[in-house]
């Protein structure tokens, strides 16, 4: 028991709450339970496991019923909670999408649901999902007392990989540390400016998953995530820089051709050598003065954490000097192809034979 109340002290994110909880079982005494914050995804997720969990799916028609949340009335879902299961341990009574602004919460049928609330009976759980939820309500404040909350926010690093991780399992798949790495890194899930969430994530792991699977595997690796997430200009970039900074110019010749031949022009491809060495050049300067990351993003304007790292470890193999010889240069090829001097091709494969 003592285990159960430490890990429930170091629960902080709602995904890890409510995973406690049903592993611990506190939920079996749960009459109410309150599913909320940004990441809608672990909100529908949940709220269908708890339903599968105390209601039996073949009995859905009599002992699982839903409402609209910006429709309902209380008395509609005081009367479904009030009725006894006919087939499952208890009824589920779902109320999805309710508006958790504080107008909203402080209308008639809200408020006659915070005070139904503490007098529900145990053979019903209300499972209400929403996105945000006015914390001074007298429905929160009823929820707090006698029933659950979890709040779900974006989910740090360590709540994502094993995110990911378990959507892996889920599709009867393993992945090593590096792949789950490199899905969040090119995601850019942890990044502060971007919108994604795990809806798209989801979506990525999905379709590399469905990769592997169709190649008779059952292990994803960091390469994997590559072949399936690697097709941007942008990530081709990378790749590139990679294996020129690793001396393998050959490859990166290799590579370059591949780029152009999937109809990526070589000047493109040029433009963003030349923005990414711009970016190593302001890393390594900066980094010089003691700045974070998040203080560099800022002030190269770089929203894209991954990008940002990824040319700092670029960057470290260069000195400052190397950095701003092949920026200058990268300025004379563009000119050069410009003014005809040399063909888009050619000026490639002559600058990375330089690099």
């Amino acid at each position: 028991m003592a285990t159960a109340h430490a890990e429930r002290r170091n629960a902080s994110h709602g995904y890890r709450e409510i995973e406690c909880d049903l592993k611990n079982g506190p939920l079996a005494d749960a009459r109410c339970v309150l599913l909320y914050g940004n990441e809608a995804f672990l909100a529908e997720s949940y709220e269908k496991r708890l339903r599968n969990l105390f209601a039996e799916p073949a009995a859905a028609l009599f002992d699982i019923i839903r409402f609209d949340g910006e429709t309902f009335s209380a008395d509609d879902v005081i009367g479904a909670c009030d009725t006894l299961p006919m087939m499952s341990p208890r009824r589920v009574i779902t109320l999805a999408g309710l508006p958790g602004d504080e107008r909203s919460l402080a209308g008639e049928n809200a408020k006659r649901l915070a005070a139904y609330v503490p007098q529900m009976p145990r053979t019903s759980l209300l499972i209400i999902t929403a996105g945000a939820f006015s914390k001074r309500s007298a429905l929160y404040k009823s929820l707090q007392e006698t029933g659950k909350i979890y709040e779900f926010g974006r989910l740090e690093r360590a709540d994502a990989r094993s995110f990911i991780a378990g959507r892996f399992k889920k599709a009867g798949l393993t992945a090593d540390g590096a792949a789950v790495d490199e899905i969040l890194a090119v995601s850019g899930y942890l990044d502060r400016e971007t919108e994604g969430d795990l809806y798209l994530l989801d979506g990525t792991v999905s379709m590399i998953a469905a990769y592997v699977a169709s190649s008779g595997e059952n292990h994803v690796g960091a390469a994997d995530v590559r072949v399936c997430l690697g097709t941007s200009a942008e990530s081709d970039v990378f790749m590139l820089l990679d294996a020129v900074s690793s001396g393998a110019k050959g490859r990166a010749l290799e590579l370059a051709h591949t780029i152009t031949s999937k109809n990526e022009s070589a000047f493109k491809l040029l433009s963003l050598l030349t923005s990414q060495f711009e970016i190593m050049l302001g890393c390594a300067e900066m980094r010089e003065r003691g700045m974070s990351f998040s203080e560099m993003a800022r002030a190269l304007g770089v929203k894209s954490e991954y990008r940002l790292k990824k040319a700092a470890g670029f960057a470290s193999k260069y000195s400052e000097k190397r950095l701003l010889e092949l920026i200058h240069r990268l300025y004379r090829v563009d000119s050069d192809i410009k003014s005809g001097v040399y063909d888009e091709n050619l000026a490639l494969t002559m600058f990375i034979a330089e690099m």
